[in-house]
């Protein structure tokens, strides 16, 4: 049993983390791909790996992370400061408080186990489960050797997916916790992850500018997709399993086709950075914000612009669908939780 396992093997028994979408090192190797290509260019069958770039720093201040719970009564919310707190989606009165160990940032945290337990990953490469009741940690998950930046899951909890300041993306199983696979191919630090509802696909986006997806069983690339020129900061994938949507700091936002393999549509070419998107849980709607603080949400099918309007003029770092998805949740770099009304 490796260190990993030995520290992991205690995970609570049955499926921990469930019914949610969070929506939302070793170098990596190379791998057999399919690459998608910006609108202007032609599908490649094999990617080019883009040039190493400068390491950016975590910059992200007020909340850093933000996660409605399955029955839509309470959101959990993380702090630049260090707390992680469980708040009324309503009165946005706060129930309670988590503390996490070792470093005061959690950079990204997901509801598990139908809101049981609440999973955060930290910026001192721990990841971390929380009883949702009591507040008590119940198990801390090492493996990483870098700072994390991200985690996500599929719907029924079997898997979650972690990534951060470095090329690896860890796959952990969800029953037992212990270390189930190590996706490689990233070659620069993963800022987003994302799992399809079933838990067959793992998405990541990072700052190499590519979105990249597995098979979640075999560990194998079957996509490296380009369409972003600058890193990418936000990805999801919709509850059907058949679109997945990014933002970068080029201002882009893109919709991609996970079946067609081809290019991708752009819903927007250009702008301030996109930090966050998400969809509503019917699929029908997609919503990005960024470093501007205004919040854009598009019809999915129609591919039109159906909302554009000003936040509050602080940029967002994090936002999600609410209850029936007519309300979003956003939570902004000063610190602030607010809601908007949504067109539907």
């Amino acid at each position: 049993m490796n260190v990993v396992e030995r520290r992991t093997a205690g995970w609570v028994a049955g499926a921990l983390l469930g019914a949610v979408l969070a929506s939302l090192s070793a170098c990596g190797g190379g791998s057999s791909e399919t690459e998608a290509a910006a609108p202007a260019a032609a599908p490649q069958a094999v990617a080019e790996q883009a040039p190493r770039r400068a390491m950016p720093a975590y910059q992200r201040s007020g909340i850093t992370a933000m996660t409605p719970a399955p029955d839509g009564k309470t959101v959990a919310v993380a702090h630049s400061d260090g707390r992680v707190r469980l708040l009324d989606a309503a009165s946005r009165g706060e129930v309670r408080q988590f503390a996490p160990a070792g470093s005061r940032v959690v950079a990204g945290i997901i509801f598990g186990a139908d809101g049981r337990y609440l999973v955060g990953v930290g910026r001192d490469t721990r990841t971390q489960v929380w009883d949702v009741d009591s507040g008590a940690l119940k198990l801390t998950l090492n493996g990483a050797e870098h700072p994390l930046r991200a985690v996500g899951a599929s719907a029924d909890g079997s898997l979650v997916a972690t990534g951060g300041e470095e090329t690896r993306v860890m796959l952990w199983d969800g029953s037992t916790g212990r270390l189930k696979n190590i996706l490689t191919g990233s070659s620069d630090f993963v800022n987003a992850v994302a799992v399809s509802a079933d838990g067959k696909r793992v998405a990541s986006g990072g700052v190499d500018t590519r979105v990249l997806v597995w098979n979640a069983d075999s560990g194998k690339m079957v996509a490296a997709l380009r369409g972003h020129t600058a890193p990418v900061d936000a990805v999801a994938i919709a509850a059907d399993g058949h679109s997945l949507a990014s933002g970068g700091e080029d201002g882009r936002v893109l919709l991609w086709d996970l079946h067609a393999g081809q290019a991708p549509t752009v819903l927007q070419a250009s702008g301030p950075a996109m930090r966050t998107v998400s969809y509503s849980h019917d699929g029908k709607l997609l919503a990005a914000a960024g470093a501007d603080g205004r919040i854009k949400v598009w019809d999915v099918a129609s591919r039109k612009i159906v909302q554009d309007e000003p936040a509050g003029g602080t940029a967002v770092n994090a936002i999600a669908f609410a209850g029936d998805g007519r309300e979003l949740l956003l939570g902004d770099q000063q610190g602030a939780l607010r809601s908007v009304s949504v067109t539907r």
